[in-house]
């Protein structure tokens, strides 16, 4: 089921939310470490884009200004709408389009349990975040999950990583795959979603 939300209203969603430019790591220094960074994969348009987090940022998100469930709710069905528009509209990126991409993400890692139980680990840890289509039920379905490597990660890794958490994925939730259709992900291109 798609969402009948305007991407007016997604955009909107995340208005309240702050600036996430000092949550993006532009340059490291003593003050502003570097954190992990989120691989976020498009299975649809075999896409990623990396968000490179300055840790002390990243934890003051996740101690102070962390949404609450309901809220996050809200957050996921925009940060959907907002990552289509980003998508299709490269090299002109709307700013609220670009602020609900990196908060979205964000947040949706930072909502997860793999979050909670490693982001003491800073540069040790990425979070790989896929989107793969539910064709069934005409969806889109988001999952997380934690890698122990070191950034950046090498293309045919991280394809390798993603195909295996597909795998696992169409193991637990086989409803959710096309009978016969294997969901691979195979890179095409990568972007640096600077906080600018």
């Amino acid at each position: 089921m798609r969402s009948e939300l305007s991407l007016e209203s997604a955009r909107q969603c995340f208005a309240d939310c702050g600036d996430p430019s000092a949550l993006l790591l532009n340059k490291p220094s003593p003050a502003n470490r570097t954190g992990p960074v989120i691989y976020l994969c498009d299975v649809r348009t075999s896409r990623t884009l990396l968000l490179e987090t300055a840790q002390s940022h990243l934890n003051q998100l996740y101690e102070r200004a962390m949404p609450e469930e309901l809220k996050l709710v809200a957050l996921r069905e925009a940060f959907a709408i907002v990552l289509d528009d980003l998508l299709t509209s490269i090299p002109e990126i709307h700013a609220d389009t670009r602020r609900g991409v990196i908060l979205g993400a964000v947040f949706f890692v930072m909502a997860t349990r793999g979050f909670t139980l490693t982001r003491h680990h800073g540069q040790g840890v990425q979070y790989v975040l896929i989107r793969y289509p539910d064709d069934r039920r005409k969806r889109d379905v988001f999952t997380v999950m934690p890698v122990f490597k070191s950034h950046p990660i090498p293309a045919a890794e991280l394809e390798a990583t993603v195909n295996h958490i597909l795998l696992s994925e169409r193991l637990n939730f086989p409803d959710r795959f096309t009978d016969g259709v294997t969901t691979q992900f195979k890179q095409l291109r990568r972007n640096v979603l600077a906080g600018k």
